[in-house]
């Protein structure tokens, strides 16, 4: 089974599951692994372990996935899936309006300064969004320095990546700019350290300082689009 991300593609590993029950039980399984992975890590992910979380036998762990690392690699795909369904339905909310307008439409400064503040506003409640949710994070942070010495996670971790600098690359592709997947990079940092600031407690996640740093970052990358978008829509 995969997932697609937008230009790659999750996959699952286990076993797949056929019948409704089936899959209800693996999901358990799968869910039972992340409670556990924010009690107690990486580290605590056992078979015996998960089967006891999940309330299921512990042949049906072992059923699925035999190898743990499928169990966790395959965790880590559906928190992924999840996750990417909430961020897409808020990159709909914020893009809509600027993938209506025409490249001559872009180019206007108006209509430039209104994309520059959709960005940063969708960043931002993506950044707050994210982070309020403390348990998922610490999850994304286990499964990421996991990823350091795991080869099958580390691939699902930069499909991962790469679906959610794609979402941020759209935008900047709108506004013109000639390096958008570089930009996306900077901005996708920032967005993970901003996410870590408020989770270790050094940035509260109404600070005014969240606003300031993405809008300085926006606006540090949008220059180099203005002249893009002009020559393409004047020149």
């Amino acid at each position: 089974m995969t997932v697609d991300t937008g230009k790659s593609e999750l996959v699952y590993h286990g076993r797949r599951a056929q019948r409704a029950d089936s899959r209800l039980r693996r999901k358990a399984i799968l869910e039972a692994t992340l409670r556990l992975i924010v009690r107690e890590g990486i580290r605590g992910i056992r078979h015996r372990a998960v089967a006891r979380e999940a309330s299921v036998p512990l042949a049906a762990t072992t059923y699925y996935f035999k190898d743990l690392s499928d169990l966790i690699s395959d965790s880590f795909t559906y928190f992924v899936e999840q996750g990417l369904e909430n961020t897409r339905q808020l990159q709909e909310e914020s893009f809509s309006a600027a993938r209506n307008l025409s490249a001559q439409e872009r180019a206007s400064h108006s209509s430039r300064k209104l994309l520059i503040q959709q960005l940063t506003r969708f960043i931002l409640t993506h950044v707050r969004t994210q982070a309020e949710d403390r348990d998922r994070r610490l999850v994304e942070l286990a499964f990421r320095n996991e990823a350091l010495r795991n080869e099958q996670l580390t691939r699902a971790v930069r499909m991962a990546n790469h679906a959610r600098e794609s979402m941020i690359r759209e935008f900047f592709q709108l506004l013109g700019l000639s390096d958008s997947e570089a930009a996306a990079q900077i901005a996708h940092g920032t967005i993970l350290n901003l996410e870590y600031e408020i989770l270790s407690g050094a940035v509260s996640i109404e600070s005014p300082l969240l606003e300031r740093t993405v809008t300085l970052m926006v606006n540090g990358l949008i220059p180099a689009a203005t002249t893009v978008a002009e020559t393409a829509a004047y020149g």
